[in-house]
């Protein structure tokens, strides 16, 4: 019997993690491409720890990072959302 079949058989559900993250924190993207007016704008990436999901804060007019921690402007993106944001 293979080792996959053993591992399926045994139910072994291994968890999926990113062992390097690809994005660097303090990558800035513009993000306009949900429906939701809450999340468009410009994020940046505060920590990669989770990755393949990136927590985000928003940028605000004037350069700054917002200081707040409500849903308004701190998000979980994932990688994939915010290569497409960056194209």
């Amino acid at each position: 019997m293979s080792l996959s079949k053993r591992l399926y058989e045994e139910g072994y559900v291994g968890k999926i993690e990113c062992k390097y993250p690809l994005l660097d924190v303090g990558k800035r993207f513009t993000y306009d491409l949900s429906n939701i007016k809450i999340e468009h704008g410009t994020w940046e990436v505060v920590s990669n720890e989770q990755a393949p999901l990136y927590k985000c804060k928003r940028v605000l007019k004037n350069g700054k990072l917002s200081k707040s921690g409500s849903l308004e402007n701190l998000r979980n993106f994932h990688e994939s959302e915010i290569y497409r944001a960056l194209r």
